[in-house]
């Protein structure tokens, strides 16, 4: 029998200091980019159409630190009407949600506290509330993300916006909660790029059943 090693088990404080860090841009002007996902071992990154039953407190602790550490959230419209975002409790943060068609109610409190941006193509209609336009029919992440002019974006899906940041080449890092239970189907990934996106294992640890795992882009040079 193979023996097994317990992983560290980490508290909210220790979470803390591992994902709430401060980030910084590139020398490019660009943001530093992670995306922050829960899954389980068998894919699934939801729950009947929502990740938080998928959640546990540590897992809550790691999205509430990484957010604390953001300058920008961004989120997809169908994630944003599916978990419904409000005003963020860092001051001065914007929510940036990005949709190709620009058809995302601005009514909700999000966007009439003036906490919400619309990231929308140049073919979407003029909206009400503030927005940045990047790409002509689907956005373009990385004109997109130079218009932010921030330091550290946190990314929290859904699937096509981290597959869409993963083929733009600006993901820098993905922290993943592993939740422990298997959810059967074929309901959506993390991402569904076709092509291979390298990462290097920085950290893996534990609380109670469910497992941390923290992967940083790895730079592929040829010979």
């Amino acid at each position: 029998m193979r023996r097994l090693f317990p992983l560290p088990v980490v508290d909210e404080v220790s979470i803390h200091e591992m994902y709430g860090f401060a980030r910084h841009a590139h020398n490019s002007g660009l943001p530093t980019v992670e995306i922050c996902m829960i899954a389980t071992p068998d894919g699934a990154i939801s729950a009947d159409g929502r990740s938080g039953p998928l959640g546990s407190p540590q897992d809550r602790a790691v999205l509430l630190a990484l957010r604390e550490a953001a300058d920008v959230v961004l989120v997809g419209a169908g994630t944003a009407r599916a978990e419904p975002y409000s005003r963020p409790r860092k001051a001065g943060q914007r929510i940036a949600v990005v949709s190709r068609t620009g058809d995302v109610d601005t009514t909700t409190d999000l966007f009439t506290s003036g906490s919400g941006l619309l990231v929308i193509p140049r073919s979407a209609p003029t909206p009400s509330v503030s927005h940045i336009r990047a790409g002509e029919t689907s956005v373009d992440f990385a004109e997109a993300l130079a218009q932010l002019n921030v330091a550290f974006v946190h990314a929290e899906g859904g699937s096509q916006i981290n597959t869409e940041l993963l083929n733009a080449g600006v993901v820098d890092a993905i922290n993943l909660s592993l939740a422990p239970l298997l959810s059967g189907g074929n309901g959506l990934r993390i991402a569904s790029s076709d092509v291979p996106h390298y990462f290097e294992l920085r950290h893996v640890c534990s609380a109670i059943d469910h497992t941390f795992v923290r992967y940083v882009r790895k730079e592929i040079t040829s010979v």
